[in-house]
């Protein structure tokens, strides 16, 4: 099987799209080349059990190298099936024309879709051209297997006989989560494989460099753009949440909603431990644990900072909160790692906002635990701050640099100490609370099919992608306020230290460049002639690519304060070529 990550636009190449900070603050570019995380762990699970698993990161491939040709590419691959990631929205298009480009290039190949928004818009999916079948839910593994065990099958091919379908349709309809069509008729089998622990769960990125040696080929492998400068490895903790934040399409909600999911999956304290130690005999790399240890009670997390004790403390550690936690676990954390640094996204100073989100804690909290944390040595706390919330205006957007101001002065202009912001782009979550009911949150959902979001994810900016319309600032005053705020923490950054005076000032200069070019497109945009409008927006095309890079913040802020990150080449090549 190949698994093929596409970029978020297919054609990004040939269009002038104004992505703006919608990918500022994660590792990967606007094009979203940051494959999922679940490619290691259906790659590892398909392995095991005799199959033969590529991952292909074509976002990647597309994005460092120019001439590269997709159609030409994937016509040499040669594979029984194609898998594609439709995982998060802004990959609609990519991943639509993906799948028409494979179907075209192997039109006997079975394509599968999966992933949460191909869970969610399952009906619609199946129904578009290239896509044979859809896994749904967040426990494809086991379901893709026994797909992949009937596709190998070539007594099983339909076409051959009535009895050859009969057979064929009958091993289909045996598969949980499975969606597919016969004679015109879309089936979708009950999502039963739904996994209650994840000890069968793996994430070996060991597996990356034996399919280097194996497939010649290291580009289609890199997780994102800059990843051998800054190889940054995540493991999950959890498998659902027991949260229900009301912008999240990985919420309490949304889980029951697309995968039937009604309790969270925690992996065992011992196997997250066990990986992490795997990781390092290969990388020296921080690591980021995704999800909150917290979430499953001071019994679970201490048990895994016991087990932890048997790891190096040098070792660069992320913990992601929910919430923020008590003293007792930063006390913890001091004793068992010398470099540790901890984020939270409180998404509004507001403590109105926050609890309309979701979120119950008090800015008081938020500050005991930055400032306890600060002081048992963490060499980073930061903090995540969105606009475009329900009931948020543009004030207090603004505000939000204020409140980190107060925030800087109570910690003593601590540089460990690092605020950021971004607007909600470009999609509410489907399956989320406020995209299920969005006039509950003031809200109007502008588009709620996959046909319109692809539609829209091509449009020339981010306020034009935009799948919602607030009923509490307009969408030029969001854009106006996100930019605004961006500057406003990105001077209180540079004057804490947190930053350079250089990075400072070449952040606001982007920012600056990047509101010009928000305002020539909204000119543009009234221009009635499209072949004229067309025109100018592809003059901008060199503007609209640059300042979608770190914009609200250099790309860079977000990497962990040190510098031992390497490679351990004797062990990569050792394991590649199957000596232990």
């Amino acid at each position: 099987m190949i698994l093929l990550h596409p970029p978020s636009v297919y054609d990004f190449r040939e269009k002038s799209i104004m992505f703006g900070p919608m990918s500022d603050l994660v590792p990967s570019s606007p094009i979203f080349e940051m494959y999922p995380i679940g490619f290691l762990t259906m790659s590892n699970y398909l392995q095991k059990r005799g199959i033969s698993v590529r991952i292909v990161n074509l976002a990647y491939r597309m994005y460092h190298e120019p001439g590269f040709d997709v159609e030409a590419f994937i016509k040499k691959l040669n594979a029984s099936a194609f898998g594609i990631d439709l995982h998060w929205l802004p990959h609609c298009q990519g991943s639509t024309e993906i799948a028409k480009i494979v179907k075209k290039c192997h039109p006997e190949t079975p394509v599968i879709f999966g992933g949460f928004s191909a869970s969610y818009f399952y009906s619609e999916l199946v129904e578009f051209e290239g896509v044979d079948f859809i896994i749904r839910g967040d426990s494809a593994e086991e379901p893709l297997y026994r797909l992949l065990c009937v596709l190998k099958d070539s007594a099983n091919v339909p076409g051959q006989n009535e009895q050859a379908d009969n057979y064929y349709y009958k091993s289909l309809s045996e598969i949980p989560n499975l969606v597919y069509r016969r004679d015109g008729k879309v089936y979708a089998n009950p999502i039963e494989c739904i996994s209650a622990d994840l000890e069968d769960i793996d994430f070996d990125y060991s597996i990356m460099f034996k399919d280097v040696l194996k497939y010649r080929d290291i580009r289609s492998v890199v997780p994102f753009c800059d990843w051998f400068r800054y190889p940054i490895t995540t493991i999950p903790v959890v498998r659902g949440c027991n949260n229900n934040c009301a912008n999240c399409g990985g919420s309490k909600s949304a889980f029951k909603l697309f995968g039937n999911r009604t309790k969270p999956a925690f992996r065992s304290p011992e196997k997250l431990v066990d990986e992490i130690a795997a990781i390092r005999k290969y990388i020296n790399s921080p690591v980021f644990l995704l999800g909150d240890l917290n979430s499953n009670g001071k019994d679970y997390v201490m048990e895994f900072f016991k087990s932890a004790e048997k790891l190096d403390k040098n070792i660069q550690i992320f913990f992601e909160f929910f919430t923020p936690p008590e003293k007792w676990f930063f006390d913890k954390a001091a004793t068992v790692f010398k470099n540790v640094c901890y984020e939270i996204s409180p998404d509004s100073h507001d403590e109105n906002v926050r609890h309309k989100m979701g979120k119950t804690y008090t800015n008081s909290q938020l500050y005991e635990s930055i400032s306890y944390a600060l002081s048992k040595g963490s060499l980073r706390f930061d903090l995540y701050f969105m606009t475009g919330l329900p009931s948020q205006s543009a004030g207090s957007i603004l505000e939000t640099v204020e409140y980190c101001r107060d925030l800087y002065e109570k910690l003593g202009w601590d540089s460990r100490f690092m605020p950021f912001i971004s607007p909600m782009a470009p999609f509410l979550d489907p399956g989320s609370r406020i995209f299920e009911n969005p006039q509950k949150f003031g809200y109007t959902l502008l588009f709620k099919d996959l046909k319109s979001h692809i539609k829209a994810v091509t449009n020339p900016s981010w306020k034009y992608i935009l799948n919602y319309e607030s009923h509490s600032i307009t969408a030029d005053e969001l854009v106006r306020s996100t930019y605004e705020a961006a500057k406003g923490l990105n001077r209180l950054k540079g004057k804490a230290g947190s930053i350079t005076e250089n990075v400072m000032l070449e952040n606001e200069q982007r920012i600056i460049r990047a509101e010009q070019t928000m305002e020539k497109i909204d000119e543009i945009m009234t221009i009635s002639d499209e072949k004229l409008k067309e025109q100018k927006l592809m003059e901008l095309k060199e503007d609209t690519y640059k300042y979608s890079l770190s914009t609200v913040c250099e790309k860079k802020e977000l990497e962990f304060p040190l510098s031992n990150r390497s490679f351990k080449s004797l062990e990569i090549v050792k394991t590649s070529i199957g000596i232990k």
